[in-house]
Order: C-alpha cells, then sequence, then structure tokens
C-alpha cells in the first residue's frame, strides 16, 4: 500500500515560490492499475518523482508499506528506487551496445532475477527478438524492452510517464494493454501518467490532477 499524505511540493525559480503539488492525499493499492491524469503542468510528473524516491516533498508524507520514504537518508532511498521502483520512461534509455536480454538482465540481476529474464521478454511479446540491438527494434518494441526492463526487478511500483508519447495509436494501445496485464500481479502498484484521457476507461484507479491539486480519485467500482 502507498498513502500521500497531505503531499506539498514547492520550488524556487529566482524570487519566485512555484507550487507544483499543493497538499494532495491518496492512496495507491497493489494489484491495482492506477493512472494519474491530467494536462501539462498540472504536477502528475512530480507526483510520479516523488513515489519514485527521485525527489522530496517539501512537506507531508509518502508511506510504503508503513514507511516515510520521504524520511529516508539519501543512501536509503538510493536503495529503495534500485530495489523496489520500476521505471518506464517515454523514451526508453536502452543501453544501445547490449541486446535486449541484455538490457533486461542488467535489471533482473539486481534482484537475483537473471535466469528469468527470457521469460519476461517472452510475456511482452519478444520471445523472438531477444539478440536484436534497440537499433534493430521498432519503437514499440523497444518500450516493450523498458517495460521487460522495469518489471525484471520484482518492483513494489512500476512507474510509467507518458509511455506511449512516442508511439502511434495502435502500438500505444498494445503497450497499456501489456501494463495492465502487469497490474495483474498481487505484490505490484502500477502506476501511468498520461494526458490521454482515453486511458480511463482500462485502468482499476483514475487520479486527475489540475494545478497540483486533486479534482477527482475514483476507482473502477466507482467510476
Amino acid at each position: 500500500m502507498i498513502i500521500l499524505d497531505n503531499v506539498v511540493k514547492k520550488y524556487n525559480s529566482g524570487s519566485e515560490e512555484i507550487s507544483a503539488l499543493g497538499g494532495v492525499s491518496a492512496e495507491i493499492k497493489p494489484g491495482e492499475f492506477t493512472v494519474i491524469l491530467g494536462p501539462s503542468g498540472s504536477g502528475k510528473s512530480t507526483m510520479l518523482n516523488l513515489l519514485g524516491g527521485m525527489d522530496r516533498p517539501t512537506s507531508g508524507r509518502i508511506l510504503v508499506d508503513g514507511e516515510d520514504i520521504s524520511a529516508y537518508p539519501d543512501r536509503k532511498l538510493t536503495d529503495y528506487r534500485r530495489r523496489d521502483v520500476g521505471f518506464v520512461f517515454q523514451f526508453y534509455n536502452l543501453v544501445e551496445n547490449l541486446t535486449a536480454l541484455e538490457n533486461v538482465g542488467i535489471a533482473a540481476n539486481l534482484n537475483g532475477n537473471a535466469d528469468k529474464s527470457a521469460e519476461i521478454l517472452a510475456d511482452v511479446g519478444l520471445a523472438g527478438r531477444m539478440e536484436n540491438f534497440p537499433n534493430q527494434l521498432s519503437g514499440g518494441e523497444m518500450q516493450r524492452v523498458a517495460i521487460a526492463r522495469a518489471i525484471a526487478k520484482s518492483p513494489k511500483l512500476l512507474l510509467c510517464d507518458e509511455p506511449t508519447g512516442a508511439l502511434d495509436v495502435t502500438t500505444g494501445a498494445r503497450i497499456f494493454e501489456i501494463l495492465k496485464n502487469c497490474s495483474k500481479n498481487p505484490d505490484t502498484a502500477v502506476v501511468v501518467v498520461t494526458h490521454n484521457p482515453d486511458v480511463a476507461a482500462i485502468a482499476d484507479h483514475v487520479i486527475r490532477l489540475r494545478d497540483g491539486r486533486i479534482i477527482a480519485d475514483k476507482t473502477a467500482a466507482c467510476a
């Protein structure tokens, strides 16, 4: 269970203070496909960065399995990102001189899952592309390698920032289908940040942000 408790994030830009998040509270459960929706500047990427331990809130708490990660010292926060969080970004960040299998293996080794790399790639539909290098893969295939790399860590939290922004509509739909399937793991919470409202239709949980505040928070049962 991930809990955001009255989380505020402010930045200084010269003499001006900018509020990116203005006291947000929400619960994100494992085994759910959660979508954070909002226009550019709404605070959704800031929220994702805080959940992933890439930034710290100005105030408030972020609880993961009862522990306040926002109070972690730097080294423990690094361990949290390394051990418990998988990241999938719009651009794939693959190592160009490594094959798809080797790219996934880097992450799999972190949690002792190296022998499962091929299985994970097969699960995302890349059984026949494991020995290909990134420049031999399509955009959708590279994104699937990135997803496989993220889930190879067996993360508590799989965070995806606009993961289909560089893909065509059909390929993007396939990527969301894969992420939806990842959320069926009862030990993993999948959180996708997007400005695309169509994704809400397949989500278990939708959080809508505007101007740094939550304006709607609904699960599929009450949507």
